[in-house]
């Protein structure tokens, strides 16, 4: 599915854009870096669809899951990379974009994103919700396997986005809704209302949605991937985008951007990834110079780019290049690139190939046989 690729690559551009200054007088690249915040609910949608796929496709066979093997894969995959980044954080004072004022544990334990003010490696944030989700998805899969019926499947998933909702927009009225638009209490808002896992369920809800709809009806999903269908939910996607950028710049962080802006992102991202999911899309997108190996750097390129990007502006301040002179630009694009090219082959691919041999350890002695009980 090349088209997940470039799924991929417009998440991590539009998060590289969304931590890029804003400064006064550029209106066009303010407007597209204030919607960049959706590339982290793209990258949510992906990997509900990913993972859930990962978990359901045994369950489609009457197979259980392995969690053994589920967590082997997302620990050698996300570990690694994460404790390199956070080692620089936490013991290169000169790496960091801002002072790191979490503690080191709540990086940890991945609880970073209760309680969250922007200081260094903020963004590390959603890795949180993502190990949340690794969490809670395989024991939930696990626990229905043998009683996952689409009506049920659907109102579950009906109610998680719709509790969220209500979640959301009860804590607003609870905290913001009789202040006034410079009050101090705004500075609260992300924290409760933006970074928590509870906040943030809608893009993995309609990520697993996809897997199942994938995996337990192929040929409802192979009519809705191909010609004119795709052609319209490519098109509801993106008029549901343009209702999030239209909430985004009118009602930002008024009541129906608390309730509408997530989960209508989710639901537009989920409209596209099954128009590019497609044959014909993705025999498209695969043409796209760059799309597979940049989709390949998106995680190393999400752990580096804010600390590389404000290294190179620091760099060349002092020589009267401003965060948008060509130079800069370009500069810091290279050095994004080559600190996540290091991080994916000094780090990433070795913890991966130990990955595909200790996955193939562990599924012969998952499937030898036990000796009998007598």
């Amino acid at each position: 599915m090349a088209g997940l690729d470039l799924l991929r690559c417009l998440a991590i551009l539009v998060v590289v854009v969304y931590h890029y200054p804003r400064p006064e007088g550029h209106d066009a690249f303010r407007a597209f870096a204030n919607f960049g915040w959706t590339g982290v609910e793209l990258f949510f949608v992906l990997s509900g669809f990913l993972i859930g796929s990962q978990l359901l496709e045994p369950v489609s066979r009457g197979e259980t899951p392995s969690l053994r093997r589920f967590y082997l894969r997302r620990a050698l995959r996300i570990l690694p990379s994460f404790l390199v980044v956070l080692g620089l954080y936490l013991f290169v004072p000169a790496w960091s974009e801002r002072p790191v004022v979490t503690p080191a544990w709540r990086f940890l334990t991945f609880t970073q994103n209760f309680g969250l003010r922007i200081n260094g490696f903020s963004h590390a944030w959603s890795l949180c919700v993502e190990e949340h989700f690794y969490l809670v998805l395989p024991l939930t899969v696990l626990a229905l396997r043998r009683r996952i019926r689409a009506p049920s499947l659907l109102a579950l998933a009906g109610g998680v986005m719709v509790g969220g909702m209500l979640l959301r927009g009860g804590l607003w009225m609870r905290s913001f809704s009789g202040l006034g638009p410079d009050a101090p209490g705004w500075r609260d808002f992300d924290m409760l209302l933006y970074y928590p896992t509870y906040a943030r369920l809608d893009g993995l809800t309609c990520g697993v949605l996809l897997a199942a709809l994938r995996v337990f009806r192929p040929a409802a999903w192979e009519r809705w991937t191909r010609g004119g269908r795709a052609l319209g939910l490519a098109a509801l996607g993106l008029a549901c985008l343009g209702g999030v950028l239209f909430i985004n710049e009118e009602h930002f962080r008024e009541l129906p951007y608390v309730l509408l802006s997530f989960p209508l992102a989710a639901l537009g991202f989920a409209a596209l990834l099954m128009a590019l999911a497609g044959p014909t899309a993705s025999r498209l997108c695969a043409r796209v110079p760059g799309v597979r190996t940049f989709a390949v750097l998106s995680f190393t390129v999400y752990l580096t780019h804010k600390a590389v990007q404000h290294g190179v502006r620091d760099a060349l301040a002092p020589h009267g290049l401003d965060a948008f002179h060509a130079v800069t630009v370009l500069g810091g694009a290279v050095a994004v690139l080559l600190a996540s090219l290091a991080l994916h082959h000094g780090v990433e691919r070795p913890m991966l190939r130990l990955r595909e041999r200790l996955e193939r350890g562990l599924a012969s002695r998952e499937a030898r046989p036990q000796p009998a009980v007598s």
